[in-house]
């Protein structure tokens, strides 16, 4: 009943999706043409500037302002992900100071669910870039795109999220973009139990010394965004909320609110959602209970990250898995 429930509702939000999609660049604004200088060394690309210590292999992936390459050492042959600042940007100071700071906050803190990020530099045309552990897998928005994950592999995997943001929260540091597609899921050869994941991208992460954003301004994804957020006041209980929502989505196969970014505003700010167990039947009561605390509109009725790893990983405990998780062996033992 819970599976066949929660693939319904995925299709159902595949069609929403797009329309949704849709719907959002017909409610923004075009902006208008402006004539931007591109500094000669900012065209070019950074499979064609020399690395001091790595070689380029080839492009991974692409983001809004960054790009993701393979990368070799070019003594040891130990392969890394180089993520770039693409060209566009390079002129751009807050987006060069955001890149960096990814590092300065990486350095801050270690654990086995974070993005390992070794070192910040630049190539010989100006380009900057991080040097990062490379991690054979992909998205939790990927794997989950491909079919609805069994509970209890949602429970260990938002237990270990949970444990890492813990790590970051201790460190003074709030990551404000927890989502699926911040969450990499490891394929291991020969390992056992559940899969193991990094949170990845700390692009907009804060210090939780850092004053509240300028009136207008707000960091993170609308869609996993808590209330305090959108007023540009993300705090450590706002990645919460956010875990809230990514759990909600990956439960009951659809998103916690849906539409254009004025509605999203107001949902998160203002509506209550609906049940989780409405839309999944039969989800454990337990685990229904701590995914509306987590969504709780005002912070302080949600609980603390250390709270929710807690009681994720007690949840996580019984159901464990008899198949090493490679690919997708691991999801129809994960039940």
């Amino acid at each position: 009943m819970v599976g066949a429930a929660r693939r319904a509702n995925r299709k159902e939000f595949a069609t929403s999706r797009v329309a949704s999609s849709l719907q959002c660049r017909l409610t923004v604004p075009r902006r208008r043409q402006t004539n931007r200088t591109i500094p000669d060394h900012a065209t070019k690309r950074i499979d064609e500037a020399r690395l001091e210590h790595y070689g380029v292999l080839g492009e991974i992936a692409h983001g809004g302002t960054s790009t993701v390459y393979l990368g070799e050492h070019r003594i040891t042959g130990e392969r890394v992900a180089i993520k770039a600042l693409d060209a566009f940007y390079v002129g751009h100071s807050e987006m060069v100071h955001r890149l960096l700071g990814e590092h300065d906050l990486a350095q801050r803190v270690r654990h086995p669910g974070l993005l390992d990020i070794r070192c910040a530099d630049q190539t010989a045309h100006g380009i900057p870039y991080l040097v990062m552990e490379y991690l054979d897998g992909e998205s939790l928005s990927q794997l989950a795109e491909r079919q609805a994950l069994p509970i209890g592999a949602v429970v260990a995997i938002a237990a270990q999220i949970a444990s890492a943001l813990v790590a970051l929260h201790d460190a003074g540091i709030v990551h404000c973009d927890v989502k699926p597609d911040n969450v990499f899921v490891l394929y291991e050869a020969g390992a056992t139990g559940w899969p193991r994941i990094k949170v990845i991208d700390f692009g907009v992460a804060r210090s939780v010394s850092d004053p509240a954003l300028p009136d207008g301004a707000i960091v993170g994804t609308p869609a996993f965004m808590a209330p305090e957020q959108w007023r540009g006041a993300p705090g450590p209980k706002s990645d919460v909320y956010a875990l809230g929502c990514l759990l909600y989505e990956l439960v009951t196969g659809t998103p916690l609110f849906s539409g254009a970014l004025p509605q999203l505003m107001l949902a998160h700010c203002e509506h209550l959602p609906e049940r989780p167990s409405a839309r999944c039947p039969g989800l454990d009561p337990e685990l229904e209970r701590l995914i509306v605390r987590a969504l709780a509109k005002d912070p302080a009725l949600r609980p603390t990250m250390a709270d929710l790893d807690a009681e994720l990983t007690r949840l996580a405990a019984p159901r464990l898995a008899r198949l090493a998780p490679h690919r997708d062996d691991y999801l129809e033992a994960a039940g």
